[in-house]
């Protein structure tokens, strides 16, 4: 899904569809322009906020160091959570982390971590695909946008449908079964 999608979604939510396409053909006027560029700052808000809080994004980064350390600025991505680090043949490996790096075994090591998503622009894909929809970043823009420029009560409308769009989201999910005890 395109950020232009999602802008477009929220735009007929919040009843500005015609203001969006202007920015988005090239004939817009400055509050056409405020207007898009708010409704893109809230969709870099709900994709960083739904990575952080709901839906982590992983990401894998094989690496080779010489002394066991690696540097964040290494990571193709601003990483959030460390969540394993194995070596070249798949193995766990002890990691340390430290304020600016971690440091582990040295060779070649599989980094997998959580990240943020960096700012997006109207051209750009986002970084969710699959367990969030277009939809769901929709409704938090919509929360988002109508906050900002003071409607409340509609505010408070496109909130509701995010957070339920999020609980649905959750079900969908896949969930490992337990299998239930036996007493005897």
């Amino acid at each position: 899904m395109t950020v232009k999608e999602c802008m477009e979604l929220a735009a007929v939510h919040l009843g500005i569809s015609d203001s969006i396409q202007a920015c988005f053909a090239g004939g817009a006027t400055s509050e056409d322009s405020k207007k898009g560029a708010l409704l893109l700052t809230c969709f870099n808000i709900v994709e960083n906020e739904l990575a952080l809080d709901y839906f982590p994004l992983l990401a894998e980064d094989t690496l080779n160091t010489d002394g066991g350390i690696v540097a964040f600025s290494a990571l193709k991505n601003p990483a959030v959570r460390i969540t394993k680090v194995t070596d070249e043949w798949g193995n766990s490996t002890a990691f340390q982390l430290f304020p600016s790096y971690l440091k582990t075994q040295p060779g070649e090591v599989k980094v997998t971590y959580t990240y943020t998503p960096v700012g997006k622009e109207k051209e750009d894909v986002s970084d969710f695909n699959s367990a969030v929809s277009a939809r769901l970043i929709s409704y938090g823009m919509a929360a988002e946008y109508a906050m900002a420029m003071g409607l409340f009560e509609d505010a408070a409308v496109w909130d509701k449908k995010y957070k339920d769009g999020i609980r649905a989201a959750y079900r969908v999910q896949k969930c490992e079964r337990i299998r239930s005890r036996r007493w005897v």
